[in-house]
């Protein structure tokens, strides 16, 4: 039985000769999200559906984790299938570290919201929809200017969303929260901190926002920019642009500190356990950094590899976020503008 990592089963379900990727996990697993060109079996009629599994070329099993596609890879050794292997991490891995715009949750599912990321390579930037899946009430977290993805997954899940929130006012694109929040009359979440001009509702410090039985708690992290926001949930938290992989925020745009980023740091993101998965708000290359391999990470992770948190002391970090940072972006001010008055 062969491991086959995320990477890997990527590469080869685009070449000539594709695995055949059999999904084990149950009904209600395999509604929020499964890989592309799959086929599914849950995992107690395996054994009586065997047969349907080819016998001639390789075989991919996964599920959520990996724990019961293991079990299911060894039945089929054991059946005489001569190739098998087993998704490592599952399709949660898979999700995190090749393609993010798989729908993620966590186990149990009742425990936890449903998380899709959205990259936009054009400007590196993230937005995330979570959804409770005990009542498919859904959140949209700093969504850009083109909102018919998001339109597209409430309709595709059956999402009532109730919420949209900023993270903080954007100077690397315009967002696209004014247009959502006409489509769906969901309310617009900012910092109390927000110099917004448009209709939309505070949040501060230990403010919990609900949505159906899950809920965001606001962690107050200016810095990047004064109204800056981090939402916490379960063991994950949404970052913004306070803490990215492999560094931070810039804070030369609008109304950056970086006195205040360094204490958002350090009293606030990195008090939480190490295990807490940071979800952030922009990625690609920073002060010569390539692009992260995925786009998540850990607080643990970032704590011992993060090039600006590494920097040994408050005096070395005000000086790293002076200190080689590209030229400020053309058209930065005049997108903030436009983010605060619609």
């Amino acid at each position: 039985m062969e491991r086959v990592s995320p990477d890997r089963l990527h590469g080869w379900l685009s070449s000539d000769r594709p695995p055949y990727v059999l999904d084990v996990r149950d009904r209600t697993e395999r509604a929020i999200a499964s890989l592309p060109g799959d086929h599914w079996i849950v995992a107690e009629e395996v054994p009586d559906r065997i047969q349907r599994i080819p016998r001639q070329g390789s075989v991919v099993v996964y599920d959520h984790r990996d724990g019961i596609a293991e079990r299911i890879a060894e039945l089929l050794v054991l059946r005489g299938h001569p190739e098998v292997g087993v998704l490592v991490g599952g399709i949660d891995a898979y999700a995190r570290e090749v393609d993010p715009t798989i729908p993620r949750y966590t186990v149990p599912i009742a425990n936890g919201p449903v998380v899709q990321q959205f990259p936009n390579p054009s400007t590196g930037c993230l937005s995330y929809l979570l959804s409770d899946p005990s009542t498919d009430d859904a959140v949209v977290v700093d969504p850009g200017l083109d909102i018919r993805p998001y339109l597209a997954e409430l309709h595709r899940r059956k999402l009532t969303l109730r919420a949209i929130v900023e993270t903080h006012t954007h100077a690397d694109h315009l967002s696209g929260h004014a247009a959502l929040h006409e489509r769906s009359d969901a309310p617009i979440w900012v910092s109390r901190r927000s110099r917004a001009e448009y209709p939309h509702r505070p949040l501060s410090e230990g403010i919990g926002l609900a949505f159906g039985r899950s809920e965001l708690t606001v962690l107050e992290t200016p810095g990047h920019t004064l109204d800056h926001l981090s939402l916490r949930f379960g063991r994950a938290v949404l970052t913004g642009d306070t803490l990215l992989p492999g560094s931070c925020g810039r804070t030369d745009l609008g109304d950056g500190d970086a006195g205040l980023l360094w204490e958002s740091l350090t009293d606030k993101l990195l008090r939480l356990p190490e295990a807490t998965e940071v979800l952030p708000a922009h990625y690609g290359p920073l002060h010569g950094l390539p692009p992260p391999p995925r786009y998540s990470s850990t607080i643990g992770f970032e704590r011992r590899s993060n090039e600006a948190l590494l920097q040994p002391d408050r005096v070395a970090f005000l000086r790293y976020m002076t200190e080689g940072w590209p030229s400020k972006p053309a058209g930065a001010d005049a997108i903030v503008r436009e983010n605060l008055v619609r």
